[in-house]
């Protein structure tokens, strides 16, 4: 089974890209979708039994769209210093956990309080929503892009 995780809040503007990306997704046998406000351990059942993890999220630095291979890196906390590669860290230190798993970073350009998304992140959606389907069609894992 594939996981897509889409992570932001959905409150504060373009930092929403990642759930609405992902609850766009079309369900499809193999693929398990989750969207969450932040990052937490109570995933990491979840992510053991996935074959490959893909995490989608705003980035407020950059402006074009990435798909990036993770390494595990050290947390420096829980919550939102619970970025996916300390994610990936804290699951091979507390469950022996090495799933591959990869970042889409979405530029977003306002953060600020409010449910919806500017308008560049509205035109970056479809190129995401892309990139999402070509890593969910790729037969093997998929390099960075």
């Amino acid at each position: 089974m594939d996981l897509v995780i889409g992570i932001g809040n959905r409150l504060r503007g373009d930092d929403g890209i990642g759930p609405a990306l992902v609850e766009s997704l079309e369900e499809r046998t193999g693929v398990e979708r989750h969207v969450v406000h932040q990052l937490t351990p109570d995933l990491m059942p979840r992510f053991g039994e996935a074959a490959r993890v893909l995490f989608v999220d705003a980035s407020i630095d950059g402006s074009e769209l990435r798909l990036d291979r993770l390494s595990p890196s050290p947390a420096r906390g829980l919550g939102h210093a619970l970025t996916p590669a300390a994610f990936l860290d804290l699951a091979a230190k507390l469950y022996d956990l090495s799933t591959p798993a990869w970042l889409l970073s979405v530029p977003g350009s306002e953060f600020e309080v409010g449910e919806r998304l500017s308008s560049q992140a509205n035109d970056r959606l479809p190129e995401a929503r892309r990139r999402i389907e070509a890593w969910l069609e790729a037969e093997s894992i998929p390099a960075a892009t």
